[in-house]
């Protein structure tokens, strides 16, 4: 592979991947749902986050420093902060997405063509900023409209800003190209060692959520007056001042669109493009051979000690630790699955604490058992969304079950137990967090991991069933399913739909009776999940078995992805 760069080359390249995206595209429309649903998502974060930042940037711009109000140094320091956050994401995607372009099976068919390391580079890179441009459009964008209303800036600040929307892009990628190669390099590493692996996402997971949890922290304060200038006090200003005096290129970012030392800082943004470039030029031949070379040589290296057959087990519990296992050893469903799973507990204990002192403060109202069932049920469903793909991430592999002396529930029905016994313990540990807490007590713990069970066995039954129906095996040589289509976004909407009438209900109710003088509205909270609960786990037991045999005989195939 030579190192010549071809303009008709990068054309043909560009081409292939523009109808490439088109057929994509194409291909996962069939997901209507899906994709609604994550217009819909992106579209209320970036309204939360608009209304939120508003509300905070309000606040801090008052805020004095040295008993001197000076909102151009407070907004200084905002952007700064700000835009530098935003490089770390755009960079973090940038990295995900150079891999996954560069580490791909169509590298094989490259590696073969008179197509140089150069060419193949720059036609992705040019494919890759227009991702981060639109990704840019969705962070950076709203960031400064709000930063100039509040700050009540000038036409150069928004003329700067739309500038600035191209050259951001750029930054991102010259940093995510020479972190790529790293970036693989621990991937490779962790990739065959599950246990570490999974230690090190579910860490940084945690990690996030707490991070999470001050957010919501923060935004609670604002939502109640000023409580939150209080912290800003004389030395967390003078500690700010000093990170944002030495925090580049994000310093450089803030002044360039406040058009303060614009000749300082447009060199030194463009020196930076120029030199991430550079570097990026040149071990980008690195990556792109290590690319070809990593899929040509063949399976990775076990590691790990060799242990000897395993003697004859049980064919249910079998079939349970070879799911077990499936899962386990593959990072992307060990986080999206395990990981989540674990975390749980965490997102219901952050979530209770800011909805509770809200509630009180608000209405003076103790609505912790209807909030807890609230909670509990909608993470239950988020984080039992691997039970959405039971039966299409077996793959190909299916037919050798299906041909296997082994009884057709008997499969089903491991799968049920395996998403189960996850559920438990994130339910049981959510319980046991809240009632050690003081949120809730002894009883209506025990009542809420009974119809967290109740709900978990009925979405994991449906979601099981409807997955066999409308299965769908991926075409990727590793068999990982990236994307669950229509079915898991069906599962997705349906479960948070039931949540939020559930607990939406049982809220309403207990706020009226208590503002009406009429009673607790307790019992109606236990009786009326309780209930539903019941019906609803029936039911998809029922929805799972009925013609299952019959269906499971006849199975021929499922669809590919």
């Amino acid at each position: 592979m030579s190192d010549k760069l071809d303009f008709a080359i990068v054309k043909a390249l560009l081409k292939k991947q523009w109808q490439e995206g088109i057929s994509t595209f194409k291909k996962s429309s069939k997901d209507v749902l899906g994709f609604v649903l994550r217009i819909v998502l992106v579209a209320a974060l970036v309204a939360a986050f608009v209304y939120f930042y508003s509300k905070f940037s309000v606040v801090y711009l008052s805020i004095k420093s040295g008993g001197v109000q000076d909102p151009a140094a407070r907004l200084n320091e905002l952007l700064t902060i700000t835009y530098s956050v935003i490089l770390l994401f755009t960079t973090l995607t940038g990295v995900a997405q150079i891999t996954k372009m560069l580490f791909n099976d169509e590298e094989k068919v490259f590696f073969a063509m008179p197509v140089s390391a150069t060419s193949l580079f720059v036609a992705k890179v040019i494919r890759l900023s227009i991702s981060q441009f639109f990704i840019t459009l969705v962070t950076f964008l709203p960031v400064n409209i709000v930063a100039g209303v509040v700050s009540g800036s000038g036409t150069s600040f928004y003329l700067l800003t739309v500038l600035f929307c191209f050259l951001f892009p750029l930054i991102s990628i010259a940093l995510a190209s020479i972190l790529a190669l790293p970036y693989r390099a621990i991937v490779q590493f962790l990739k065959p060692r599950s246990v570490l692996s999974f230690v090190v996402i579910t860490l940084l997971s945690v990690g996030l959520i707490w991070i999470y949890f001050y957010i919501l922290s923060a935004v609670k304060e604002m939502l109640f007056g000023d409580q939150l200038k209080y912290f800003f006090n004389q030395s967390v200003m003078q500690g700010i001042a000093s990170l944002c005096s030495a925090l580049y290129p994000g310093k450089w970012f803030a002044d360039f669109v406040q058009g303060k030392n614009m000749l300082v800082s447009g060199v030194c943004i463009l020196a930076v493009i120029v030199g991430c470039l550079a570097i990026a030029l040149i071990t980008i031949k690195k990556i792109l051979v290590w690319a070809m070379q990593s899929k040509i040589a063949g399976s990775e290296k076990f590691v790990g000690r060799k242990k000897p057959m395993a003697k004859q087990k049980n064919t249910f519990f079998a079939l349970i630790k070879k799911d077990f296992l499936l899962i386990f050893r593959t990072p992307t469903y060990a986080f999206s699955y395990f990981s989540v799973t674990v975390l749980m507990p965490l997102m219901v204990y952050f979530c209770i604490s800011i909805g509770a002192s809200l509630l009180t403060n608000l209405l003076g109202i103790n609505c912790n058992t209807q909030l807890a069932v609230f909670l509990t049920l909608i993470f239950g469903v988020l984080t039992n969304l691997f039970c959405a793909t039971n039966i299409s991430r077996e793959g190909e592999m299916f037919y050798s079950l299906k041909a296997m002396p082994i009884d057709g529930k008997s499969i089903f029905f491991s799968k049920v137990a395996l998403c189960m016994a996850v559920s438990c313990v994130s339910l049981l540990a959510s319980s046991i967090i809240l009632c050690a807490t003081g949120y809730i007590s002894v009883l209506t713990a025990l009542f809420v991991f009974a119809v967290g069970l109740l709900f978990s066995f009925a979405q994991i039954c449906f979601a099981t069933r409807f997955d066999f129906n409308h299965c769908k095996f991926s075409t990727e040589t590793d068999g990982q399913i990236s994307d669950g289509g229509n079915a898991t976004s069906i599962i997705i909407l349906l479960g948070l739909a039931i949540s939020f009438a559930i607990g939406g209900t049982t809220l309403f109710i207990k706020l009226s009776s208590m503002l009406r003088g009429n009673g607790t509205g307790e019992l109606f909270t236990y009786v009326f999940v309780g209930v539903i609960a019941v019906a609803l786990a029936a039911a998809s037991l029922f929805y799972l078995l009925r013609g299952l045999r019959k269906k499971y005989q006849e199975f021929s195939g499922g669809g590919l992805v």
